[in-house]
Order: structure tokens, then C-alpha cells, then sequence
């Protein structure tokens, strides 16, 4: 032990083997490793399929008001659109009112366009 402590080639040849027994570790494991995630993935999948069958019913009333959500959305957003193409106004910087194009202020806010 003392050996090691001062000799820079014993210490070596030490970890060297040392190294050597590590990879011969990990190769003899490493089938257990892939077994191992191949297993953890199975089971990651089958929790998922049991969680969307059992919830199924809840998951599409989630979609379906989600979609409502952003169908009413989409009507405001083309509404905007649609009044901006067909009259002669727009909407104030600042705070979103419907003003006439050639305002200077807002009606609503009063500030500067």
C-alpha cells in the first residue's frame, strides 16, 4: 500500500487493472442494461394506454370545449378582419376600441393615434 502511495508506475499498473475490471463489468452487464429500459418503456407504455382508456370520456370533453374555446376566438379574430376590410376603421393602438380611420385620438382612451 505504502508501494502505491509513492510509485507513479505501481499506482498505475493498479488502475490500470482496475479499468479493465470495470469494462469487463459493464460488458457482461450490459444485456441487463437494454433489458432493463426495454422493460421501463413497456411499462411506461401500458400506464399510458390504462390511463387514456380509463379517462377516455374526460379527454374528449377537454378536446371538444377546448375547440369551442378556439372556434369563438377565431369568430372575433375574422369579425375584426371582416370590419377592418369593409368600413373605414380601425382599432386604436392602445387600447383595442373601434375608432374611425382618420381619428387623431381615441373615443374611448383619448390617447394620441
Amino acid at each position: 500500500m505504502i508501494a502505491i502511495m509513492f510509485s507513479p508506475k505501481l499506482r498505475g499498473k493498479v488502475m490500470s487493472k482496475q479499468i479493465k475490471a470495470t469494462k469487463y463489468m459493464l460488458k457482461e452487464t450490459q444485456d441487463d442494461f437494454t433489458e432493463m429500459g426495454t422493460l421501463a418503456g413497456n411499462i411506461g407504455a401500458k400506464t399510458r394506454k390504462q390511463i387514456l382508456d380509463e379517462n377516455e370520456e374526460v379527454l374528449k370533453d377537454i378536446e371538444l370545449r377546448s375547440a369551442n374555446i378556439e372556434k369563438e376566438s377565431i369568430k372575433v379574430k375574422m369579425g375584426a378582419i371582416k370590419d377592418g376590410f369593409s368600413t373605414n376603421t380601425i382599432y386604436c393602438k392602445h387600447c383595442g376600441t373601434l375608432i374611425d380611420e382618420d381619428s387623431k385620438f381615441c373615443k374611448s382612451c383619448g390617447k394620441e393615434q
